[in-house]
Order: structure tokens, then C-alpha cells, then sequence
């Protein structure tokens, strides 16, 4: 797997070194272990979670600066891409958050088992975590590789960001039609979209996009609205 992991990262432009190496591979075991008796991904060949997983969480790396930055990671599942990135940006402080507590347990083996010093876990739904003060607008970055419309992840992801920070969305195909459908939780949210960031994951023909939108003001306290509603009634 390491060997895989080192060329395809390395197509990319990212170079791993030995020790991230070591903590994807027990990663990439315990993942496959533990899928075994929980269901925590349909992907398990090596290729395809070396490329499908790994590679894609990591690929965020060549677009922004998440540098020494405070990040959240909602909806994180198995840990993508919150795991990836922490194993390679060591000076970044992750908070992985999920609504179920099985995955909450497993990411928790896998921090201890690579060791990963800047990372922490919270279950909880993300329209609760979302108005706790402890929480609330205290992140320099949010992302989400969850599968959710954008107006939907927007509700769940921007209580989150601090003022000036962002929200950064995983997205597979054309969103073009989502980001039209956006526009009224934009504004209704105090943010607006900075950029989209299209591409092709390298070594298949998948379209993959990152969506990033900036929190310009405070946002109003009705938000997010009780666990359910996002989903059910976008705004």
C-alpha cells in the first residue's frame, strides 16, 4: 500500500515522507479491519482507497493554505479527509466531529494507533455542536466531504466559521446547479462563495470540486435551525 500511497501522492505533487507513510498504511489496515464488523466504507481495494480516499482528501493541500490553522471536519465517517490531512499537517489542530458514536470510537483507535497528536474527536449532530458556544464561529476553516446539498452542508458548516474564515466543500460531478440553489442560504448565512475549484482525481475520470465560500458577518443566532430541518427544508 505504502508504494501505491507514494506514487500517487507524489503525481500530485505531494511527497510523503517514511513516518506519514507508516501511519496511512496502519490507517489503511485498521480501516479495512474494522470494516469487517461496521460499515464504514463500500471502497476497500487498496487502489481505490489509495485513490478514492486517501489521495482525494489530501489533494485539498494544493489549493489552499491550512497551515497552522484550527480546522473542523463535520460529518468526518470514517475520517475523510480529516485523518489524511492531520497526517500530513502536523501543525494543524483538527476536530473531527460525526453523528454516530461507532465511528467516533473507531477514529479514536486510529488516532492513538498513528499517534496523531493535533487531532480530536466530538459526536454530535451538526445543527447541536453548531450552537454550542465552545464550538460556534471558533474555527479558522470548516470542510465536509459529507453528501449533502450545498445549501444543506452550508447550514451544518458555516455556524462553525469564525468571521473571515471559511468553509470549504468536498463535491463530486457538476455543481453548478447546487451553487445556483445556494444563493439564499448564501446570504442568509453571512457568507458568499470565493471560488470553485474543479479537477479530474488523478489516475480515474471522476470530476471532483472544491467549493469555498467566506463567512463575511456574525451569523444570526435562528441558525442552525433544530436537527432535521436543514435537510428536510434547505434554505
Amino acid at each position: 500500500m505504502k508504494e501505491i500511497l507514494k506514487n500517487a501522492a507524489s503525481e500530485i505533487g505531494i511527497n510523503l515522507n517514511d513516518n506519514q507513510l507508516d501511519k496511512f498504511q496502519k490507517y489503511y489496515e485498521i480501516l479495512i479491519e474494522k470494516n469487517k464488523v461496521m460499515n464504514l466504507t463500500a471502497i476497500t481495494e487498496v487502489n481505490d482507497v489509495v485513490t478514492k480516499h486517501f489521495v482525494d482528501s489530501i489533494s485539498l493541500i494544493n489549493y489552499f493554505e491550512l497551515n497552522n490553522k484550527k480546522i473542523i471536519d463535520v460529518g468526518t465517517g470514517a475520517g475523510f479527509p480529516g485523518i489524511p490531512l492531520a497526517i500530513i499537517l502536523q501543525n494543524t489542530e483538527f476536530t473531527l466531529m460525526d453523528s454516530l458514536n461507532k465511528r467516533i470510537n473507531f477514529l479514536n483507535e486510529v488516532i492513538k494507533l498513528c499517534d496523531l497528536n493535533n487531532v480530536t474527536t466530538i459526536h454530535s449532530r451538526a445543527e447541536d455542536l453548531g450552537r454550542n458556544i465552545e464550538y460556534r464561529e471558533k474555527f479558522d476553516i470548516c470542510v465536509s466531504r459529507a453528501v449533502a446539498n450545498l445549501s444543506t452542508l452550508l447550514e451544518y458548516c458555516i455556524p462553525f466559521v469564525k468571521v473571515g474564515g471559511s468553509f470549504i466543500s468536498y463535491k463530486s460531478g457538476n455543481v453548478d446547479e447546487e451553487l445556483d440553489a445556494s444563493k439564499s442560504a448564501q446570504t442568509k448565512l453571512s457568507c458568499i462563495i470565493d471560488k470553485k475549484i474543479s479537477f479530474t482525481l488523478n489516475g480515474t475520470d471522476m470530476s471532483r470540486s472544491f467549493v469555498k465560500f467566506d463567512k463575511k458577518g456574525t451569523l444570526s443566532k435562528k441558525y442552525p435551525r433544530q436537527a432535521g430541518k436543514p435537510k428536510k427544508e434547505p434554505l
